[in-house]
């Protein structure tokens, strides 16, 4: 028996030095090291996955942790109580930047009274600098955060360090500093930013749409009257609504005049006649029908149904025909606007609507008009 097992032993022994020896032929040797490098690599990947994710789980867990620790002090500041706060470190930038999201966060969810209270626990914290320091960070995504961050403060002592941000060649970081320049002052910020929108054709109209609602028509209509009186583009054109009807009535009439009844128009150009018809639709001027009612057989559903919408605001019970063939139209929501505008006609009766409900050919016209007449009652 122990023969035996010492036979076994050297068996395996010998076994172990044959693997051990690299084959003589080159073909096969490439092939030794080539499955050993192979091996190598796949266990190196193997930890690495391993090391990241063990990292990853870590900083969850901390970042849990600090959410826990700091979200009943950001809610109770924002509700005007008075609180402990908890130490920042100042070499922790990740927990800084984790407190600015959460920051951030509550300023976008909440209004009034609790976002000043916000306001006050940011500076409490002296977080301005550090904020300041982020716009040069070399990470987009970290001066996306401060520029909303300074949108949310709207403190102008900010201006010189935002405004040269709105020259940036990312579209994204250029319009966030916008939003930041219009928050911190209105008047000066669309003084500043509608020449450049004229310029920047990376800027979308609906984005700058907003910027002029979050400044309002006040701070946004002289600007945009004094780019339409040194040159109409359709880009301003489109704008019209943000300032004073009367005052840019005649653009909107010649840009409804001049711009060419087709399908094949651009964006800019559709959105300039749209905006031109809500102009005149503010005005409320006879002699505008002509061209409100032309613009009711535009190839275009959007013109169309601005076209109805600016009919509605000044129709009569004359109207009446107007309305019920625009039930018939292929659009969608130039049916719905024609139902609305029909049951808003004044000295217009139930009977009346449920008779031209019941004398429509398109069934889809009949659907709206039902859908506007049971809204009415």
């Amino acid at each position: 028996m122990p023969s035996e097992l010492g036979a076994l032993v050297d068996l395996l022994m010998a076994a172990l030095r044959q693997l051990t020896v690299l084959p003589s032929d080159p073909a096969l040797r490439l092939a030794v090291y080539s499955a050993l490098a192979l091996a190598a690599l796949t266990l190196v990947g193997m930890l690495n996955v391993l090391v990241l994710s063990e990292l990853a789980a870590r900083r969850e867990r901390r970042r849990a942790a600090f959410t826990r620790l700091w979200r009943p002090v950001l809610i109770a500041s924002s509700m005007g109580e008075q609180v402990e706060l908890p130490s920042l470190p100042r070499q922790r930038l990740e927990e800084k930047l984790w407190l600015l999201l959460m920051w951030a966060n509550y300023q976008r969810q909440l209004r009034g009274s609790t976002k000043e209270r916000l306001n006050t626990l940011f500076n409490h914290l002296a977080m301005d600098s550090f904020v300041s320091a982020l716009l040069d960070s070399r990470k987009v995504h970290r001066r996306l955060l401060a520029l909303t961050c300074l949108r949310h403060m709207g403190d102008e002592s900010f201006w010189v360090s935002v405004a040269p941000r709105v020259a940036s060649s990312n579209p994204v970081e250029s319009l966030a500093a916008a939003e930041a320049l219009v928050a911190m002052n209105p008047s000066r910020a669309m003084h500043f930013l509608v020449p450049l929108y004229i310029e920047r054709r990376d800027w979308a109209y609906f984005r700058f749409k907003l910027l002029c609602k979050q400044a309002g028509r006040e701070a946004a209509g002289p600007p945009l009257l004094a780019a339409l009186k040194q040159a109409s583009p359709p880009r301003i054109v489109a704008l019209l609504e943000w300032v004073v009807p009367s005052h840019v009535a005649e653009w909107a009439r010649q840009s409804l005049r001049q711009t060419p009844v087709s399908a094949e128009l651009s964006n800019e150009q559709r959105d300039a006649v749209c905006a031109s018809l809500r102009c005149l639709a503010e005005l409320h001027d006879p002699q505008d029908r002509e061209l409100v009612v032309s613009a009711l057989d535009h190839p275009l559903p959007q013109v169309r149904s601005e076209a109805v919408v600016a009919l509605k605001r000044q129709a009569t019970i004359e109207d009446e025909s107007q309305f019920t063939r625009m039930l018939s139209d292929p659009n969608w929501w130039v049916r719905q606007a024609a139902a609305d505008a029909l049951v808003a006609l004044p000295n217009i009766d139930e009977p009346r609507l449920n008779a031209l409900c019941e004398g429509l050919q398109d069934r889809y016209g009949r659907d709206a008009l039902r859908r506007a007449i049971a809204e009415k009652r």
